[in-house]
């Protein structure tokens, strides 16, 4: 079977490659990236484990004179499937070491439940009636899991991985996934920000996991520090790489901040559940036509700003059975214009 929708090896700088591999998508390709050292290749992300995408890892890599059995190490920007997923097979053909935020391997974990089990999780905590969590997963099926076997090596922020030759720190970011990690490279001013900030897509934040967490808070306090070391050039693992880091975190703030004074809007006009409140801010105002993970996507954007709005003071979360928001009266955040031609949330 033919490899798809991949490219031939791409040389960013002297010893670093960009391998394009594919996925079940969308998005349809995640970007591996390739450090040549003396004592072998070193990998940034490895990709979704299907036998596309192994085959895929494997061309590029003898495209570039190398091979699986010869890569030392796997940093793992966080643990979602499309990144962590080859992980254990290319460290079970090569003895490569994993890398990656103990926050995020304790995440590992979820990924074992069926999907459709963590998504009538999330609409049942964000308040859906009965009915609707079964209108939600009619169709879904038994699913089942990813049994992902754990790291090596627990990256915590400002921590230097053993790649020689390479000049990399580990940056924590959370917000995309608690414990989401970029790799600075010093020497060439290069970051490889997995999916902390894409070129057009807005992605998502993850679920609150308390009521102490805010996500989406983390997420862009994540992007001003990235900000502040000026990078020469941004490495993404999905789309394009690009330069102007400054403009896109702009942009990414003025969109976050209208969503957000949006949900503040709707609620101001009376306390209702998050799942109430996920419908009523989009322009059809409702999610019926939402299954699977889309909805699951939706529903999680509202809890997070929900989440943001009660640490800024002007959101409460009463307990159920449902639980539901209500406005604290301390004022609206002040609405920014939102971002228009770039594409939602992944």
């Amino acid at each position: 079977m033919p490899v798809r929708d991949t490219a031939a090896p791409t040389l960013v700088r002297p010893g670093l490659w960009a391998l394009t591999l594919p996925l079940p998508g969308p998005p349809d390709l995640v970007t591996v990236y390739v450090l040549e050292t003396d004592a072998g290749p070193y990998l940034v992300d490895a990709g979704w484990d299907t036998e596309d995408g192994w085959r895929a890892l494997s061309r590029g890599l003898a495209a570039i004179g190398t091979r699986v059995e010869e890569v030392r190490g796997v940093l793992v920007s966080h643990s979602h499937m499309d990144h962590y997923g080859l992980a254990p097979r290319i460290r079970a053909s090569s003895g490569a070491w994993i890398a990656l935020h103990p926050l995020d391997a304790a995440q590992l974990s979820h990924y074992r439940i069926d999907p459709a089990e963590r998504l009538a999780d999330v609409l049942r905590r964000a308040g859906a009636p009965d009915t609707a969590v079964d209108r939600a997963l009619a169709g879904l099926g038994k699913g089942r899991g990813h049994d992902a076997a754990a790291p090596d090596v627990l990256l915590e922020d400002g921590q230097r991985p053993e790649v020689p030759g390479w000049d990399l720190t580990a940056l924590w970011t959370p917000g995309h996934s608690p414990g989401h990690l970029c790799f600075w490279e010093g020497r060439q001013r290069l970051l490889l920000a997995g999916d902390q900030v894409l070129p057009h897509t807005v992605v998502a934040v993850h679920e609150p996991e308390g009521p102490q967490d805010d996500p989406l808070g983390g997420y862009l306090e994540s992007l001003d520090r990235l900000e502040r070391l000026r990078p020469t050039e941004v490495l993404p693992a999905h789309e394009h790489r690009f330069t102007d880091l400054s403009g896109r975190v702009g942009e990414l703030r003025a969109h976050h901040s209208g969503r957000v004074a949006r949900v503040a809007e709707v609620l101001d006009a009376g306390p209702a559940t998050a799942w109430e409140l996920a419908g009523r801010v989009r322009s059809r105002g409702t999610l019926d036509d939402l299954h699977g993970f889309p909805l699951h996507v939706v529903v999680t954007r509202t809890l997070a700003q929900l989440s943001h709005l009660r640490r800024q003071g002007l959101a409460e979360e009463v307990p159920g059975p449902p639980p539901y928001w209500a406005p604290t009266g301390r004022g609206v955040p002040r609405s920014s214009p939102d971002v228009v031609g770039h594409r939602p949330v992944r």
